[in-house]
């Protein structure tokens, strides 16, 4: 994985493929305390404990129709958040979905950059329209403490779209759009 944003896009994927109905996505770039805190949750099957447990073991999946038997997005996300003096966490209940956690030394030389946060997430939407997305992000400033939020919600936009389907051309385009846009701010403010 180059980059955070293709770790979320994994475990989104993961999300959907637990038939989630709701996925939310924290971001937190915290530059007063040097980290960035990333937590995924979502309202799917979710896990039993050995299944928890299996799931950030890179030698095992639950996709029964893959060449390689082998699942790496989990393992390599929290591989990569412990590499960076970070910490990685996953909690899980059937039938009530599933929360993951992770976060990073900001400044670590070896912390993956973000990525594009809004192109993944419009991907996702496209892919998954029964699913709702939620984003937030956040940026603490170092020296004063100051906090910026951008947040987008696709339940709203459903609401203000009635029948018109998220996949629509222009709908796409908006949501790409707002997206950068909404991000691109919270870094320039």
């Amino acid at each position: 994985m180059e980059d955070i944003s293709l770790h979320l896009l994994d475990i989104v994927e993961n999300s959907a493929r637990a038939e989630a109905r709701n996925v939310k996505i924290y971001i937190e770039i915290n530059r007063q305390e040097n980290r960035l805190k990333i937590r995924v949750e979502d309202d799917g099957h979710g896990m039993d404990e050995d299944m928890l447990i299996n799931s950030q073991n890179p030698f095992f999946t639950t996709k029964k129709d893959r060449v390689k038997k082998v699942g790496l997005g989990i393992p390599l996300f929290k591989q990569n958040a412990e590499l960076c003096d970070g910490s990685f966490e996953m909690k899980s209940e059937i039938n009530r979905g599933t929360v993951i956690y992770a976060e990073f030394r900001l400044d670590h030389i070896d912390r993956m950059p973000l990525g594009d946060i809004g192109d993944t997430l419009t991907a996702v939407i496209i892919g998954h329209p029964e699913t709702d997305f939620q984003l937030v992000m956040k940026i603490v400033d170092d020296n004063n403490g100051d906090e910026r939020e951008f947040s987008f919600d696709t339940g709203e936009v459903k609401k203000e779209l009635g029948d018109v389907p998220l996949s629509h051309p222009e709908v796409t385009g908006f949501i790409r759009n707002y997206l950068s846009e909404g991000i691109s701010n919270l870094y320039n403010e």
